[in-house]
């Protein structure tokens, strides 16, 4: 896997992000925007599954280049780091889908989607 493209292209994700959060802020502030509720909506971003793996995969990335031989990554570390809300069984899955064959899953609960998750991902 190519990480310096999956870096670019999370960056290139992020600021297309800011952009459209620039022009939103801007319609809002002028005032053509419609309200549809009562109470506005703040910091709700739409994450997918893969945007959790890129993340994972970026931490394992990270740690490689700095000569760590394993990565050990807990669920809730891993859903507080990314500001999800009801988000644990994306976050367990995506990290079950990051492992590779000499992982270890160090931690599991029978139901696998708690926030206790923990795996160490060999390097």
């Amino acid at each position: 896997m190519n990480y310096e493209k999956v870096i670019v292209e999370l960056l290139s994700r992020i600021q297309e992000l800011e952009e459209k959060v620039d022009f939103l802020m801007g319609e809002r502030e002028s005032g053509t925007v419609l309200k549809t509720r009562e109470e506005p909506v703040r910091d709700v971003v739409k994450v997918k599954t893969s945007d959790i793996r890129d993340y994972i995969n970026a931490r394992k990335e990270a740690a490689r280049s700095r000569g760590a031989d394993s990565l050990i990554l807990r669920a809730s570390e891993v859903h507080r780091v990314n500001r999800l809300r009801n988000a644990m069984p994306m976050v367990c899955n995506a990290m079950r889908q990051c492992m590779e064959d000499k992982d270890v899953v160090l931690h599991e609960t029978p139901s696998g989607y708690s926030s206790s998750l923990e795996i160490k991902y060999m390097l």
